[in-house]
């Protein structure tokens, strides 16, 4: 699945006759990084994620509840270009539907996993 970041703008069009307009203007760009896999979904205990990066970043993992309250906040991950795996121990969450939050400045990815 290819993740892509979309960025909206607003352009401010002036005409002849002092009148000015907004115009929209979106652009989809292609995200620095993605999740190319997380397992195993459903995880008992701990969860890996393969991570590829195009750059060097620090990336914020956060697991949030079905009722969007965040859990669980990890410290930043530090990534180099390539694919990166990284695990995440869930031994102290209740089984239950959650979204594993990755976010590297604005950039941000949302997964749903289960955990039994």
């Amino acid at each position: 699945m290819k993740q892509f970041l979309l960025i909206t703008i607003f352009l401010f069009i002036f005409s002849l006759n002092g009148k000015s307009a907004v115009q929209e203007v979106s652009q989809l760009d292609k995200m620095s990084y993605r999740i190319e896999k997380i397992y195993p979904n459903p995880a008992k205990n701990r969860l890996v994620v393969d991570l590829l990066s195009e750059e060097y970043l620090l990336v914020q993992f956060e697991l949030i509840d079905i009722l969007g309250n965040k859990v669980k906040q990890w410290k930043k991950v530090e990534v180099a270009p390539g694919l990166q795996k990284l695990s995440f121990n869930l031994e102290e969450f209740s089984a239950g539907i959650y979204l594993l939050k990755a976010q590297a400045g604005r950039e941000v990815i949302v997964e749903r996993i289960r955990k039994l």
